[in-house]
C-alpha cells in the first residue's frame, strides 16, 4: 500500500468560527448513513442529574472508523505512559437487557448486536479490575 501523505495543518483566518467546547457525556444517534454525536455536560445544580446536551456533529461511518482507529491508538499511548485511565464506577455502562422474543421477530440482527454490545461492556468491566 503506498504511503499517504502527512496532511499540513493550518490556523484558521481570525474570521473563521473556531470553538474549544467541554463535554464529558456523547449520546449517539446512528442512522444508515452517518452517525449524529450528541455532547453535552452533566448539570447537577438542581439537585437531579442531568445532561445539558450543547454540540451536536454528524459523521459519516468511513470518518468514525478512521476515528476509532486514531481514539484506540491514543488511547494506549496515553495508558502506557500514565497508567489504565479508570473509570468511576457509576459511570460504566449497565448490564444490556437481552432482546425480547417479539423484537426478536422484527429484527434478525438484534442478537448479534446485544451479544456486540455485551462483550463491549464485560471487556470494560474487566479492564477496570486490572
Amino acid at each position: 500500500m503506498p504511503e499517504q501523505p502527512t496532511p499540513e495543518f493550518q490556523a484558521l483566518p481570525e474570521d473563521e468560527v473556531y470553538r474549544e467546547i467541554y463535554a464529558n457525556n456523547v449520546f449517539f444517534e446512528p442512522s444508515g448513513w452517518d452517525m449524529k454525536l450528541i455532547f453535552g455536560q452533566l448539570d447537577q445544580r438542581t439537585g437531579k442529574i442531568a445532561v445539558r446536551q450543547h454540540t451536536a456533529v454528524t459523521l459519516p461511518w468511513a470518518q468514525i472508523k478512521l476515528m476509532l482507529y486514531w481514539l484506540q491508538g491514543h488511547l494506549e499511548l496515553h495508558e502506557k505512559f500514565n497508567g489504565k485511565v479508570r473509570i468511576p464506577f457509576n459511570a460504566i455502562p449497565g448490564e444490556i437487557q437481552p432482546p425480547s422474543e417479539e423484537l426478536r421477530k422484527h429484527d434478525p440482527n438484534v442478537d448479534a448486536a446485544f451479544g456486540i454490545f455485551q462483550k463491549f461492556r464485560e471487556k470494560l468491566v474487566e479492564e477496570q479490575k486490572a
